[in-house]
């Protein structure tokens, strides 16, 4: 048995469908799953949302983009070996919550199954069965065997998972408990309340070429670091033709019915939505993380390790809450040239990891 072949394989914000989302390197990536080289012991693969990017036009593209269904076609292969289980996150599902109520656990579950219906009878739905798609995710010891249980709401925490998925030779000590969720749970209330509308109207938006506006500044210039206010319509149109590598004629028909007043608006928008993401460093999510312990419906001072997504900043460090020591781990992301992962080792060690083809 080699204690360094990873148990667990965890990867989150691929956002397929975003311009600039790393393809070829995921599914490389893939590819050495598919083909045995992370060793023999890996019994899972987890990804923790960010998956599909439903801000962007992929509901609308996924069956026609190559990439995109390539590597929904190397995930059912990799599911014929071992578990695929997801955690949805604010590009799959609405995260918003209420000033009267503000407990997203509520909602988790009809948000959950309208996301499923979107891909009923597809690929995707072939893909994420009901109940290997969760908000929470524990690994711990559960009837004297390491387990990965999932979870729908905190409220099932510790007693009664939606599933449990058993992994061998992993040897765990009866402390152990990692909790693995998307991220959108550390988020202060006010971003939940004030901005994750914006968020959920991207989500469900039908108006074509107001997603790809949208997909073009949030993918392209805000993660470029580019200025907004300089940006005209033509600047889009061009730089859209390369990176769609399509015609003058097909990028202009997208956006045909495109008012200047539309264009402008999106802008304002992207603008407020940049000094909000400037906001977001670590340490916002590390006290995202001790006001959610705090304020939990479950007793989470027992948690020894989180592992979340949803910040793009990938890193490991360690942390006391609570008077509890706690190893906490952002998986990163897919996007631009920066790509990397999580693995789980014997005994519940966690590598972060950065890959390279």
């Amino acid at each position: 048995m080699s204690e360094s072949d990873p148990r667990i394989l965890i990867v989150s914000d691929v956002h397929l469908g975003a311009l600039n989302s790393n393809l070829d390197q995921f599914s490389l990536f893939l590819d050495k799953i598919i083909n045995g080289e992370f060793g023999d012991y890996l019994q899972a693969l987890l990804i923790l949302g960010d998956f599909l990017d439903l801000g962007t036009t992929v509901k609308n593209t996924f069956l026609t983009d190559e990439r995109i269904t390539s590597i929904l076609t190397q995930l059912l292969e990799i599911k014929k070996k071992i578990p695929i289980i997801f955690a949805p996150g604010n590009h799959e599902i609405p995260v918003t919550s209420s000033i009267t109520s503000d407990f997203i656990d509520e909602k988790f579950n009809r948000r959950k199954e309208k996301f499923l219906k979107i891909f009923m009878n597809t690929i995707v739905g072939e893909l994420f069965e009901t109940n290997m798609v969760c908000q929470y995710i524990l690994l711990s010891i559960w009837e004297n065997e390491s387990a990965l249980l999932l979870y729908d709401s905190q409220d099932q925490i510790y007693s009664h998972p939606i599933q449990e998925i058993k992994i061998g030779n992993l040897d765990l000590k009866e402390n152990y408990k990692c909790l693995m969720v998307h991220g959108y749970q550390f988020e202060a209330d006010a971003i939940r309340i004030f901005v994750a509308p914006f968020w959920k109207s991207m989500l469900s938006y039908q108006n074509i070429e107001i997603k790809e506006v949208y997909n073009y500044f949030w993918n392209v210039i805000i993660k470029e670091e580019r200025k907004i206010k300089p940006i005209t319509i033509e600047d889009m149109k061009s730089d859209l033709i390369r990176l769609k590598q399509a015609s003058s004629e097909e990028i202009d028909s997208i956006f045909s019915d495109l008012s200047n007043l539309e264009f402008s608006l999106i802008k304002l928008n992207m603008k407020v939505m940049n000094k909000y993401r400037n906001t977001r460093r670590t340490s916002y999510y590390i006290d995202g993380i001790k006001e959610f312990f705090e304020e939990a419906e479950c007793d989470f001072s027992l948690i020894s390790h989180v592992i979340y997504g949803h910040s793009h900043i990938k890193g490991i460090s360690n942390e006391t809450i609570h008077d509890q020591k706690i190893e906490v781990i952002n998986s990163g992301m897919w996007e631009h040239s920066n790509t990397s992962y999580v693995e789980i080792l014997y005994g519940g060690k966690i590598n972060l990891k950065s890959f390279n083809s």
